[in-house]
């Protein structure tokens, strides 16, 4: 007689609600748990120069300090030290921008940008291929600062800017006077010259380098350039002359930059290069009083 067949039994489908349950109690319990990273928004100013309370006895000045200042102005810049200055650099500023259509830059004087009521620049810098940079975001673009040197009778002349010759590194070029050369002439295989930086004298030559020789042609070609005048390499020139002549005073590497509210920090971190690359290794940031 043949054994009739079982029938499989039907599995039954899991319980999953006690599963779900705990896990909707779970997931609370576990974010309460975590620790989340909380941010702040730090505020940073520049430090304004501290007044002398008049309940205390000031501290006797030192007149063998050099309290060297560099101040930024709108027009100007302006060096004092031991409650003297220097006369005023006057400078032309101009905008250099990174146009990323052809990844080349156009160089721009600020006071020509007009602005509507929104702020945004009604004719913003052109690139070279033509393409025009956003009127709103222009700004964004910026990629230097540059401030050209100009000679002024008064701070009423408009001035006209000065020229110096710059090699092929864009380092500007000194004659035996320690004055800018500000003509291609005076450069010539043979010439001696100096740069802004320490025991920089060479002599040049077309073609040829060695020790205290620098080479100034390409393709045997003359590669320096005659153009306008850095007004940071009128204060680097005239800081390393100060350093030098005051090495022994108790402050020599010290040096004080003052700015306003309005001054780029482009310009700030232009001073404060050259000021390091003078021999002024301690530097301290202070604000420009109101109408400073």
């Amino acid at each position: 007689m043949a054994k009739q067949l079982r029938k499989a039994e039907k599995l039954k489908e899991m319980d999953m609600l006690p599963v779900m349950s705990l896990m909707t109690v779970l997931i609370p319990v576990l974010l309460t748990m975590t620790a989340f990273q909380k941010l702040a928004i730090v505020e940073v100013n520049l430090p304004e120069r501290s007044e002398v309370s008049m309940e205390t006895e000031p501290p006797p000045p030192d007149d063998n300090a050099l309290n060297l200042t560099v101040a930024i102005s709108k027009e100007y810049l302006e060096i004092w030290a031991r409650g003297g200055s220097l006369p005023k650099e006057f400078y032309k500023e101009m905008w250099i921008f990174r146009c990323k259509s052809d990844n080349d830059t156009v160089i721009y004087d600020p006071g020509v940008f007009e602005y509507d009521d929104k702020g945004a620049a009604t004719n913003p810098p052109k690139c070279k291929d033509g393409k025009t940079l956003d009127g709103e975001k222009f700004k964004y673009s910026i990629e230097s600062i540059e401030l050209w040197s100009l000679h002024r009778e008064s701070e009423e002349d408009p001035g006209t800017l000065k020229k110096s010759v710059y090699s092929k590194s864009d380092s500007a070029y000194l004659d035996g006077n320690n004055e800018f050369i500000a003509s291609l002439s005076e450069i010539r295989p043979g010439a001696v010259v100096a740069t802004l930086s320490e025991s920089s004298s060479r002599k040049l030559a077309c073609g040829q380098s060695g020790p205290g020789v620098e080479d100034i042609c390409v393709d045997g070609k003359p590669a320096v350039t005659l153009r306008n005048r850095s007004a940071y390499d009128e204060i680097a020139k005239t800081l390393i002359m100060i350093h030098n002549r005051f090495i022994d005073s108790p402050d020599a590497d010290n040096i004080i930059v003052l700015a306003d509210d309005d001054t780029a920090f482009d310009k700030i971190i232009g001073i404060m290069d050259r000021a390091r690359d003078a021999g002024f290794y301690k530097i301290n940031l202070a604000k420009l009083a109101a109408g400073g």
